[in-house]
């Protein structure tokens, strides 16, 4: 993979995780869901292509630096906004097993649905 390429995919991979954050910042995440298929997807096109390239120059490791630091800033950002979301998904979900727990504890016997 020329380095040229290799940069334009760290670029893709930045611009997925920053539109992530921007899909959880309006609590949209169906869609936080579907672009973090997409960077999965991204990472491991990049983890696979041409793993045997030339190394990068020093313009292009400051260059692929900077979009790291992008793409982690980002990462950190949205999971620091999913994190209490999945603490209220959890609670919830703990509360409908109590709820389950209780209906079966006091169901009739012959009330078999």
């Amino acid at each position: 993979m020329p380095t040229s390429t290799k940069l334009r995919h760290y670029e893709q991979i930045a611009e997925v995780t920053e539109a992530m954050l921007g899909a959880a910042r309006k609590g949209d995440w169906g869609e936080v869901l579907l672009l973090g298929q997409q960077y999965c997807e991204l990472v491991e096109q990049l983890r696979t292509r041409d793993p045997g390239s030339a190394p990068l120059g020093q313009a292009e490791r400051v260059a692929k630096h900077d979009l790291l630091v992008r793409i982690l800033e980002s990462d950190a950002a949205t999971r620091d906004l999913a994190i209490p979301q999945l603490a209220r998904l959890g609670e919830l979900l703990g509360r409908m097993k109590r709820q389950q727990s209780l209906l079966q504890a006091y169901r009739m016997p012959d009330d078999r649905r």
